[in-house]
């Protein structure tokens, strides 16, 4: 019962807060550290669907923002909503994933 009850939080942790993150985050990435400009001609060269200025604007700026706008309000719920069970889970998730990323961090070989 217990099992069940920590899967329904991590499945609502992931759908409602992991995936619009990352996804705000590499449009980020890829809008402005990568450069998408460098991708359209690859784009266009054998699309029938012409991506130019309006795609970079959605990529770089309208994109991440209505994602973190709506992340936010999922921040906000679960704070209004959540039992105090569901919170520990989640910040444990939290600190969980962090932890792992600034130790894969550590280990990469490639990084400067």
């Amino acid at each position: 019962m217990a099992g069940r009850a920590v899967l329904a939080i991590w499945h609502g942790f992931v759908n409602k807060f992991g995936i619009l993150l990352l996804i705000a985050v590499q449009c980020v990435i890829f809008g402005w550290y990568y450069g998408a400009e460098k991708v359209i001609p690859v784009l266009n060269e054998k699309s029938r669907i012409k991506v130019g200025a309006i795609w970079m604007t959605i990529i770089k700026y309208i994109l991440p923002v209505f994602l973190v706008i709506i992340w936010l309000i999922g921040i906000v719920d679960l704070f209004m909503k959540a039992s105090q069970f569901e919170l520990m889970v989640d910040i444990t998730i939290i600190v969980l994933v962090l932890a792992l990323s600034a130790v894969f961090y550590r280990m990469d070989p490639v990084k400067n």
